[in-house]
């Protein structure tokens, strides 16, 4: 049987940011995808440069994000061991991504012997010339964005399983529609 507080909604401002997160990545995965297919000139080096700027945007809003969620323990202690675990394992793969994807990518971006236009005017010079790291990081980058699919795959599966098996209200305290949200 479901209990009030597993009921309860996050409040609008963690569900703003929970959201808002998820469209930045689908907006960065997107772009990525777009930038493998083009052949390397200026409009590749132009898509790279929205692609780093939504990535930035993901590292900027990553520790907000993490202080919402270090404040927010009402949820954590419900559930099964190996749910509590599980949750609390995907969770943490997704909120070290939300760190280490944009900082792979900008040590890809920032060590290509190219300038990368920026949105808005601005560039992105050479920090750091290397082909070495140029390469190991664009690697890097490629392998975690894999670790983002499969990580945000088992946290949408954690979803649809409280939704639809355990039918506990879970699934419902980030939806933005909601009825009743918390002061969070």
């Amino acid at each position: 049987m479901p209990t009030d507080n597993h009921q309860a909604a996050y409040g609008r401002k963690t569900i703003v940011l929970h959201w808002g997160m998820a469209l930045l990545f689908i907006v960065a995965f997107i772009l990525g995808q777009v930038m493998e297919e083009l052949p390397r000139g200026p409009e590749k080096l132009s898509v790279l440069g929205w692609h780093l700027l939504v990535g930035g945007a993901v590292f900027l809003l990553a520790l907000p994000r993490l202080m919402r969620r270090r404040k927010l323990r009402v949820f954590r202690d419900q559930g099964a061991p190996w749910e509590r675990g599980t949750a609390k394992a995907v969770h943490f793969v997704l909120y070290a991504l939300m760190i280490v994807l944009p900082l792979s990518g900008f040590l890809a971006g920032a060590s290509l012997p190219a300038t990368i236009p920026l949105p808005g005017g601005f560039e992105l010079s050479p920090l750091f010339s290397s082909p070495w790291l140029h390469e190991a990081m664009e690697e890097t980058h490629e392998f975690l964005v894999v670790a983002l699919v499969w990580g945000v795959g088992l946290h949408i599966a954690g979803t649809l399983w409280h939704k639809f098996i355990k039918r506990d209200g879970v699934a419902g305290r980030m939806s933005p529609f909601a009825r009743k949200h918390s002061a969070s």
